[in-house]
């Protein structure tokens, strides 16, 4: 992967799919005394003499005193900039922090944003650096979740998580021994998002066999060479092995590059994550908490595969049909409704072309050869979340059978891309196998 990271960094290169990439990212460091270099990274990376830090209350501790003083020692003019917690312990990447965010960054004339923090630290300056056409520099604390490297933004708009495009930091840096003392619950996070790959992937695959849609598969295995660092032996993510989390951070960082790389969230992000991202419009619509999204990303890890499980098994099934509309009971935000009834209604013309192509003779059987040896078995990923600490059921992220049954039952509705949530109604498998596979593998 050190190899891989001198080739790729900063450079644009024709890979074997047939599309040139770029990844702009010019550095990625992983080591002690990371922060120590800050100075000249930032000098290397973006040429700024006027910084500022963002950071949060805890993540203001953590790393990001440091990293101003170190800023100001190197001669960089730089200030301290901190993000207020939002209702539930925790700033939120949402329309009214960004906006909150945007005029104070522009006020401090600044030639380079530093993000010390993780997911919404992160996506809170990117967004806004982009929006001020500044570079970006992310000091990482936490293994927590796969954007770091990633060039969207998983923001929250008028109460719904939409993807906003944005572009990648020109360097990511951090420290092992800050990354491994991290809370645990955040490094289990991280694992449920790298090990969603498997899923997303499949996803990905399977929507090219459908539909035709781009597929690269060097951007899909791209961390295949380090997965043996934090799977082979899970536990040890548990235990704060430092071989173990710091592959776990590598890997993050790399299926971040690889959505990058590839323009879309698709190698990273798939039917898996629809879960999540529900359980948190409802949460916010409802006005309750939700787990990390990664903890929760690993349950729809395991509720894919175990759908997956269901779907491969099926012989030359009919296509079935999606429910028409969405569900503005459930959906009872107005806005947000009508929000993710738009995306519902682009996402028609992809469903159609699927069930074209399952209706023809001979596209079952290839799409199972395809999809087979790309997905996990549920036992699989649940053996991994059990060994890693990670979240396995609908109590450990803090979420009622109701609450998971109904969140199940909706996440078609809130992206237009193609995924196995919806083949499983194109199939027939759902709505009926959901409360089968809720009480077999999401109910302790």
């Amino acid at each position: 992967m050190r190899n891989l990271a001198n080739e790729l960094l900063g450079s644009r290169f024709a890979c074997e799919c047939g599309r040139e990439h770029l990844l702009p990212i010019r550095q990625f460091v992983y080591e002690p005394g990371a922060v120590d270099a800050l100075g000249e990274i930032v000098r290397e990376a973006s040429g700024a003499k006027r910084a500022v830090v963002v950071a949060d209350v805890r993540t203001w501790e953590v790393c990001g005193r440091r990293a101003l003083n170190v800023l100001r020692r190197s001669g960089c003019h730089a200030e301290q900039m901190l993000v207020a917690d939002g209702p539930h312990d925790g700033p939120v990447c949402d329309d009214a922090t960004f906006g909150a965010l945007l005029p104070r960054l522009r006020e401090a004339q600044a030639d380079v944003v530093v993000a010390v923090g993780s997911g919404v630290i992160n996506d809170l300056c990117k967004w806004t650096s982009f929006e001020l056409g500044l570079p970006y520099v992310v000091v990482a604390t936490a293994a927590s979740m796969n954007g770091y490297a990633a060039a969207n933004v998983a923001a929250r708009i008028d109460g719904v998580k939409v993807l906003v495009e944005a572009r990648p930091p020109v360097a990511v840096i951090a420290e092992p021994a800050v990354i491994e003392q991290a809370p645990r619950e955040m490094t289990t996070a991280g694992f449920g998002d790298t090990i969603a790959k498997y899923q997303s992937n499949t996803d990905w695959a399977m929507d090219n066999l459908l539909s035709d849609e781009y597929y690269c598969g060097f951007c899909a295995g791209i961390v295949n060479d380090i997965e043996h660092l934090y799977l082979d032996h899970p536990e040890d993510v548990a235990k704060g092995n430092s071989r173990a989390v710091g592959g776990l951070f590598e890997a993050l960082f790399w299926t971040g590059a690889a959505m990058t790389l590839v323009g879309t969230s698709a190698p990273a992000s798939g039917g898996e994550h629809l879960l999540s991202h529900t359980l948190d419009m409802a949460a916010d619509v409802h006005q309750r908490r939700h787990d990390l999204h990664g903890r929760q990303v690993g349950i729809g890890t395991l509720f894919s595969a175990a759908l997956y499980e269901r779907i491969l098994a099926l012989e030359a099934p009919a296509p079935a049909s999606l429910p028409a509309r969405v569900d503005r009971a459930f959906w009872s935000s107005p806005p947000v409704f009508e929000a993710i009834a738009k995306q519902y209604e682009a996402k028609r013309a992809n469903l159609e072309i699927a069930a074209r192509s399952i209706a023809k003779s001979d596209v079952w059987d290839r799409l199972r050869a395809c999809v087979a040896p790309l997905t996990k078995s549920p036992a699989t990923i649940q053996d991994w979340l059990r060994r890693a600490g990670g979240a396995l059921t609908a109590a450990d992220i803090g979420c009622s059978r109701e609450q998971l049954a109904s969140a199940v039952l909706h996440m078609h509705e809130i992206r237009k891309r193609f995924t196995v949530v919806d083949l499983a109604w194109l199939v027939g498998a759902l709505p009926g196998a959901a409360d089968e596979i809720i009480d077999e593998w999401l109910i302790g």
